[in-house]
């Protein structure tokens, strides 16, 4: 979920109690005040009622032109001792007037005369229905309370996402943003100091990033061009020394193993070379290249160069699929594949190419396992049995369908082990 999303949310959540508590306080101050109102009333009622009584004179009739309404009750002793002196209640009562029965406020007095008898004075007038009261409140607050929510969330989500519109811009920035590839400009402006320290942040962490891949690039092309030379040397001697007579079958043996590992040696320093400059962006020239051409020129020299292991080769499907690339890293691309899927087979076994407009697939027999999807692209990463490869071609595809967003993807299906070249999504040739 989004900040603003979360920020908004709990914010619509503490904004939403806080509003119930006030809803709720604000219904028990009106009845309160509604009833310290009433209870005044039927106080002073009840007070001139009691003095009349005890004076002895002429009690107000009933109905007597005002709201309130009383009688007046004997009552026991004990009944004195057991009921405080002064009650109030909410209740209905019959009102004869009207014939039915109505919301009052009362109170009840109880006191005595001169002669010890007690009374019960009990006064009341007609009140607001608190029923009626507390729906029509409740019904009014739910609409005050829903259309202040609904602005203050409204106001807080705008005024949020212009808050954080230098984050959004920031993030989108890193987004786009490629290691060892000249981006746009930040260009973040805030008022915000925690922004500006965010940016800050981000900009020194790039640029010690940048530092630190350029310090890496160089040195990896600059060990491989080094190593080159003196390994081309011992392998011009050691060839120089093989013209030797005197030599022994063991001597021998042991100079054309040198001579198979210092090979190893210079394919893995071409192939390290060869990432550094595609790192490098230095394939800067691209071109309609059709890769199932390639493919199909490239298989029957490969069949050859591998018939000694009975590999069968062949493709299926009419299309081509063109990408606009560099020439020479499509056909190092295609190259690494066909030659992955011949390496890694069984005697006997067979490599198939579809070519699509959109897909370029190549399957090949082999181990009956499928392959670790998460380290196949991996450097100098050998599969089970393989060590004597070195470990980059597969990387070395993978890095340059990264440099021109075509998709590599592995699968293993129905017992064949599948490398699938995708056309980058939106382009077209």
């Amino acid at each position: 979920m989004k900040l603003i999303h979360v920020l908004t949310l709990r914010m619509a959540i503490i904004k939403a109690v806080v509003l119930a508590f006030w809803a709720v306080l604000f219904y028990f101050a009106i009845i309160d005040e509604i009833n310290d109102e009433t209870d005044d009333s039927l106080e002073d009622y009840a007070e001139m009622l009691i003095r009349k009584s005890l004076a002895g004179e002429e009690m107000p009739g009933r109905p007597n032109g005002s709201n309130n309404q009383y009688y007046i009750n004997k009552v026991s002793a004990g009944y004195a001792a057991q009921n405080s002196h002064i009650r109030y209640a909410d209740r209905d009562v019959y009102i004869e007037e009207k014939h039915e029965d109505e919301p009052a406020r009362t109170i009840s007095y109880i006191y005595t005369d001169d002669e010890g008898q007690y009374y019960e004075l009990v006064v009341f007038t007609p009140t607001i229905d608190k029923d009626d009261l507390k729906q029509a409140i409740f019904t009014w607050l739910v609409v005050l309370f829903a259309g202040l929510l609904l602005c203050m969330v409204a106001m807080n989500w705008q005024t949020l996402r212009r808050v954080m519109r230098p984050l959004y811009g920031l993030l989108a920035w890193l987004d786009d943003y490629r290691i060892g590839r000249p981006g746009r400009p930040m260009g973040i402006r805030t008022g915000i100091s925690e922004f500006r320290r965010l940016a800050d942040t981000v900009q020194r962490s790039v640029r010690r990033n940048e530092e630190i891949y350029e310090q890496q690039k160089r040195f990896i092309a600059n060990a491989s061009h080094e190593m080159q030379t003196p390994v081309a040397v011992a392998q011009s001697r050691l060839e120089m020394l093989m013209e030797d007579d005197t030599l022994t079958e063991r001597q021998m043996g042991e100079i054309v193993k040198t001579l198979h590992t210092l090979k190893g040696l210079s394919r893995i320093n071409r192939s390290l070379l060869l990432l550094c400059k595609i790192d490098n962006g230095q394939f800067a020239d691209a071109v309609p290249t059709d890769l199932g051409a390639l493919a199909v020129r490239m298989l029957p020299d490969m069949e050859a160069v591998y018939a000694h292991r009975r590999i069968s080769a062949g493709t299926v499907g009419g299309g081509s699929m063109t990408v606009e690339m560099n020439e020479s890293l499509a056909s190092t691309l295609v190259s690494n594949l066909i030659k992955n899927a011949f390496v890694h087979n069984i005697d006997g076994g067979r490599v198939t190419v579809g070519i699509e407009p959109d897909c370029l697939c190549i399957a090949n027999t082999g181990q009956a396992e499928p392959l670790d999807e998460a380290k196949i692209f991996e450097r100098f990463y050998h599969s089970p049995g393989k060590k004597a490869s070195t470990g980059l071609g597969l990387s070395i595809a993978k890095a340059i369908c990264n440099l021109y967003g075509i998709a590599l993807a592995y699968r293993f299906e129905s017992g064949l082990h599948v490398f699938e070249l995708r056309r980058p999504v939106g382009r077209t040739v």
